[in-house]
């Protein structure tokens, strides 16, 4: 008879413990919670939400200054209201200036400036003078004047040179064109005072006064020879049927200094026949 192979209790103690822990390891990994992998942002989407974060923070921004612009205009729209409600002052109407005391006595407003530009002129400045004095004058003259300028000579071309050829209302518009001409004056030449004269009593219809600026006595045209004093006096007076008044300005000291001299005597002459004054500048 077959003997029967003993059960060694050994052996089945073991495997029941290991069947025990592996039902534990089981029992412990169904039970506890798995935990998520932790989920990585691309390198790209980083980017991506660091710049929607700056762009909420300037939509913030924007946001605050929206609401600081609303209250400034409020402010504005209530200090418009506050200023229409004040009343307007009506302006006053613009009045034409006022004849000023140019300290000249002029007959009446039609007026001619004779300018001599010969070449003595640049003596001491002279004809600086005479432009800034001219100017002067024509800015203080309102409107209600007529007037031209007249230069003499013109340097070797001609013994004269007109602004306009005639008087002409002294509005804004032609006082400005008076200062270029004025400005554009060069001294050259000689003293030809005879036919500057002579032409301006002759071709101004409705002149009431000349007003001549010189610092030297006359002479010919194109020529060193001095005129006859005496004799442009006479023809002056024949020549002015219409009693215009001849005002005379010496320009420079040395007339003034001397008034036995020819520049004196004869400017002198010239305005007391022609009911005018004489002045030094």
């Amino acid at each position: 008879m077959r003997r029967r192979r003993e059960i060694s209790l050994f052996s089945i103690s073991f495997l029941d413990l290991l069947s025990g822990a592996l039902g534990a390891v089981i029992i412990l990994y169904v039970a506890m919670p798995k935990q998520k992998p932790v989920e990585e942002i691309p390198v790209n989407n980083m980017e991506k939400v660091i710049l929607e974060g700056q762009l909420q923070s300037r939509q913030k921004e924007i946001q605050s200054l929206e609401k600081m612009l609303s209250e400034a205009s409020s402010k504005i729209k209530d200090l418009e209201a506050k200023l229409s409600a004040i009343p307007k002052e009506e302006p006053k109407p613009e009045t034409p200036p006022s004849d000023l005391d140019v300290g000249f006595k002029f007959k009446g407003k039609d007026l001619v400036f004779i300018i001599d530009t010969s070449y003595s002129m640049t003596e001491d400045d002279r004809m600086g003078g005479v432009k800034a004095g001219l100017k002067m004058l024509l800015t203080s003259l309102s409107n209600s004047y007529y007037v031209d300028v007249v230069q003499f000579p013109f340097g070797t071309r001609a013994p004269f040179r007109t602004l306009w050829g005639t008087i002409k209302k002294n509005t804004p518009k032609n006082k400005a064109d008076a200062m270029e001409f004025i400005y554009s004056l060069r001294p050259n030449g000689g003293t030809p005072t005879r036919e500057v004269l002579l032409h301006v009593l002759r071709n101004y219809a409705d002149l009431t006064d000349i007003i001549l600026l010189t610092d030297g006595a006359p002479s010919l045209h194109n020529s060193n020879k001095k005129d006859d004093a005496e004799d442009i006096l006479r023809a002056v007076q024949s020549a002015n049927t219409r009693k215009v008044q001849i005002n005379t300005i010496g320009v420079g000291s040395h007339i003034i200094r001397d008034q036995a001299s020819e520049e004196y005597q004869f400017l002198q002459k010239l305005s007391e026949q022609n009911n005018g004054f004489f002045v030094g500048f």
